[in-house]
């Protein structure tokens, strides 16, 4: 039963990895088709550079998904390892994301030159998103002790002193042992 999962899971994976590689060859041979036949005088050395930059990142990332999920089999021909599944959650769907965004501005430079800006999104979603945990790590926007007492109201603070001399009276209590 455990290997019917793994089994589905490498099936899944090579279905989507075709399908990436379809959508990889025809979005990428489209733009250039477009690009060198038809827009070839709107063509720029920074154009040039945007496209080859982007390119190989999601060629890189294109060949890391296909690399880690690749199942895995025995010298007899079964299933030993059925690779990283691509429809998880984390790393795995921020890779397809870059690509498929990568794809959309490719696809929308050919009608505006303004469509390289929507790159821009990708550290703008990553600040939104991990910017809150890596504060916390690094420690900025945490309130200090003197800062947290000053916020207090007058009452918090009549409150607080009560409990702390009930502290103190109660350890200065003298104990008795029994034996």
């Amino acid at each position: 039963m455990a290997n019917q999962s793994a089994k589905r899971i490498a099936q899944e994976n090579a279905a989507r990895l075709a399908l990436m590689k379809k959508l990889f060859l025809g979005v990428n041979g489209f733009y250039l088709a477009v690009r060198l036949l038809f827009q070839y005088s709107s063509l720029t050395w920074g154009t040039i550079l945007l496209y080859l930059l982007t390119f190989s990142l999601e060629l890189a990332l294109y060949r890391s998904l296909h690399t880690t999920s690749r199942p895995r089999y025995d010298s007899s021909g079964i299933l030993v390892d059925a690779g990283t599944d691509l429809s998880q959650p984390g790393l795995v769907s921020y890779m397809f994301d870059y690509i498929y965004i990568s794809w959309f501005v490719h696809l929308l430079s050919l009608v505006t030159r303004w469509a390289w800006w929507l790159y821009l999104a990708i550290p703008v979603y990553l600040a939104v998103a991990f910017g809150p945990y890596v504060m916390q790590f690094l420690g900025i926007g945490q309130g200090t002790g003197k800062q947290e007492e000053q916020s207090m109201t007058e009452e918090d603070a009549a409150k607080e002193k009560k409990r702390r001399e009930k502290k103190e009276r109660k350890q200065q209590r003298v104990k008795y042992a029994r034996h």
